[in-house]
């Protein structure tokens, strides 16, 4: 007893299809294929069926396959060299102060980008409404239609998809914030350590303030002490595992800085011909699959 305790989504609902957990504002991914057949057993029976109807065999290249293959500190990173507090293992509400329920629902996303795959973990407990909204748009096609990242300093900013239709749709949904559990404040940018608040790896939605996230998001790729500083929008939804994929954002391009495309000009032309002429170096998200869904009881 008393160790960790996980449970393959196989007997239980995915946390992102949970009817009672919809989000009204999303646009509904098709549950029907060309022909009018019902597709939503083929979404949820696994890896399998994941390799053979993707012709890329994204999951192939992905760093990290199951969680299974995951270490105790990869599932839930502890206060250390890393991290500056321990990670929540529950859902919480009233500030921290309340646990909503006793287990956590994790999912295990691979993307495959200009520079190779990467593997992230997602956790409800960390940001259960950001999350839901990010499995959303992965489980709808919309994180595969090429996303640019577009704004890359010490972290890449990206969300705009490569077809402003698409990006309409998502731009309308506004989602509320989730509780915070980093520590805020100036005070809170870099412990006595020499810890950042955010380190690499860190996935998060971007803001410009209370409750204005939509689809636009964020991965830093070095450690960061200005963002989380108290600011709901910016509460990881999860973290990147497995070596290679800190290699593969290692390699994104960050020599445009601030002046990639304007949210504007992706906004209205996608990821044109022109955008591409304009700035080929770089960097986007091309395909973005759910690879494991578990229900984890921490100890």
């Amino acid at each position: 007893g008393g160790g960790t305790s996980i449970v393959s989504f196989g007997k239980h609902q995915p946390f992102y299809d949970n009817p009672d957990s919809k989000d009204p504002s999303l646009p509904s991914p098709s549950s029907r294929n060309k022909d009018g057949q019902n597709t939503t057993t083929q979404k949820k029976s696994g890896i399998s069926n994941g390799i053979k109807n993707n012709p890329l065999n994204i999951f192939a290249r992905c760093p990290v396959s199951s969680i299974s293959q995951l270490s105790q500190e990869e599932l839930y990173p502890e206060e250390g060299d890393r991290h500056m507090v321990s990670t929540p293992r529950r859902p919480i509400i009233n500030g921290g102060n309340e646990n909503i329920r006793n287990y956590d629902n994790v999912t295990l996303v691979c993307c495959e980008t200009t520079t190779g795959s990467i593997s992230a973990l997602l956790h409800s407990a960390w940001a259960p409404l950001g999350v839901e909204r990010l499995l959303h748009m992965i489980s709808s096609g919309y994180m595969s239609s090429k996303i640019p990242l577009f704004r890359c300093t010490d972290a890449c900013q990206f969300g705009l998809s490569g077809d402003p239709e698409l990006t309409k749709q998502y731009n309308q949904g506004i989602l509320g914030d989730d509780p915070l559990w980093l520590p805020t404040g100036p005070t809170h940018r870099q412990n006595q350590a020499g810890v950042r608040r955010y380190p690499a790896g860190f996935w998060t939605f971007a803001g410009a303030g209370p409750h204005s996230r939509s689809n636009q998001m964020v991965i830093t790729l070095k450690p960061n002490r200005f963002m989380g500083g108290g600011s709901p929008w910016e509460v990881p939804l999860g973290e990147l595992v497995g070596e290679q994929s800190y290699e593969t954002i290692s390699k994104w391009y960050t020599g445009y800085g601030e002046k990639g495309p304007s949210q504007k000009v992706l906004k209205r032309e996608g990821y044109s011909k022109r955008v591409q002429n304009q700035w080929p170096l770089m960097d986007s998200i091309l395909h973005c699959n759910i690879v494991d869904e578990r229900l984890i009881f921490p100890p």
